[in-house]
């Protein structure tokens, strides 16, 4: 009888033990996917490109809904806090805050509160209670709108989230109660079942971080999550506020006479103030009214402002 030639994989030779290791892989692979096929997934809310899709209720939009466009985020890309933890200045340390860092100011009933700018660019909307009233502090990079509301509308407290949409390349919010779309310059529901409903507009201040906190050395300041702080030191909004380029559609456009991203305040009662930049920088050096007294009004690029509340 010829001679054979020796298995090299046999059960007995311990061939098992690459059978049970492919099995495992398998089956890891297969406990990995499995959620992707689940009816019960949850699926992302729009595809990026079309408005459309996003599933919000824009028959009766009180804006022209073909201005309404999307970020190129599904809804809830950016992920809004809730009820956030706070740091004192011990707590602090140095190790989170340097002094030119921008943070949005509030004081309500003798407590101050303060939210970077860095981390708020990631999140663009913190839900939150300060001296008993509940606030949306909101943020947003390319419009460099800034706003603080009271949450309270409609006869309840919204709770908002990041929708994903833009009018006017500024933020459109959304409520988890009814899921109106709410306009963050416009401090205004502009679609769904809140439509034409419009939001306190709330003191707040636009301070270096250095000012703020010798100012109000009692104020708490809004934690970085533990899980994310990497992503906290790179700089978002210095990539919109570099060049006059406009990434998402605005009309009409301001007339000429000023750059397009001049930073405004626009109080509540009164003319927008456009404010100083510092020589050289693009950025957030705000001078002017960026004290540490809060004032009643908003924040943005002067082109967003202008297309957004156009002047009569």
């Amino acid at each position: 009888m010829a001679n054979r030639r020796p298995r090299l994989f046999t059960f007995a030779s311990g061939g098992w033990v690459l059978a049970v290791a492919v099995g495992l892989t398998i089956a890891g692979v297969a406990w990995n996917l499995a959620p992707l096929f689940s009816p019960d997934r949850v699926r992302p809310r729009g595809d990026g490109r079309n408005p459309a899709s996003y599933g919000f209720d824009l028959a009766h939009a009180i804006v022209p809904p073909e201005r309404i466009a999307s970020s190129g985020l599904v809804a809830d890309a950016l992920r809004a806090l809730d009820d956030p933890a706070t740091w004192s200045l011990a707590e602090i340390q140095g190790r989170y805050l340097v002094g030119d860092d921008k943070v949005i100011g509030v004081v309500f009933g003798g407590e101050a509160r303060a939210y970077p700018l860095r981390v708020l660019v990631w999140h663009e909307v913190v839900n939150d209670v300060v001296a008993g009233v509940p606030i949306a502090v909101t943020y947003n990079a390319v419009s460099h709108g800034i706003a603080v509301f009271d949450r309270r509308a409609g006869g309840g407290t919204l709770t908002f989230r990041v929708s994903g949409l833009l009018y006017q390349s500024n933020l459109l919010m959304y409520d988890r109660q009814g899921e109106s779309l709410w306009s963050q310059l416009q401090a205004r529901a502009i679609a769904g079942p809140a439509a034409g409903t419009s939001l306190t507009v709330l003191p707040l201040s636009l301070s270096r971080w250095d000012a703020w906190s010798a100012a109000w050395p009692q104020t708490r300041v809004l934690a970085p999550l533990a899980a994310e702080r990497e992503k906290y030191s790179r700089d978002l909004s210095g990539s919109f506020a570099g060049s006059e380029a406009l990434r998402f559609p605005v009309d009409p456009m301001p007339p000429p006479g000023r750059p397009l991203k001049t930073v405004v305040f626009a109080p509540l009662e009164g003319e927008v103030v456009p404010l100083e930049v510092a020589p050289g920088e693009r950025r957030l050096e705000v001078r002017g009214r960026s004290g540490t007294v809060p004032e009643a009004g908003l924040y943005a690029f002067w082109f967003a402002w202008y297309a957004t509340r156009p002047a009569p």
